[in-house]
């Protein structure tokens, strides 16, 4: 085997090496990525569904939870 063949082998071999430890890295980083998608779309889902965004007393009226709290009556005024 001449010079330049191993020269190329050798190149070829450090080429295919970097190439799999590259691999490796995208793999893992893919795999954070996932798992990052996975739990703040998770964390979303349990945040949302633990606020109570409309209630109703016991009288029959609701009260949508704005955030501006007051008195809200959605019923009739009676004028007597």
């Amino acid at each position: 085997m001449s010079e330049n063949e191993q020269y190329k082998k050798g190149w070829a071999m450090e080429m295919a090496t970097q190439a799999k430890q590259n691999a490796k890295r995208w793999f893992i980083a893919w795999v954070i990525t996932l798992g990052a998608l996975v739990g703040t779309n998770a964390a979303w889902l349990h945040a949302f569904r633990s606020y109570e965004y409309v209630s109703q007393d016991g009288n029959g009226f609701n009260n949508i939870n704005t955030g501006a709290q007051g008195d809200l009556n959605s019923g009739t005024e009676s004028h007597d």
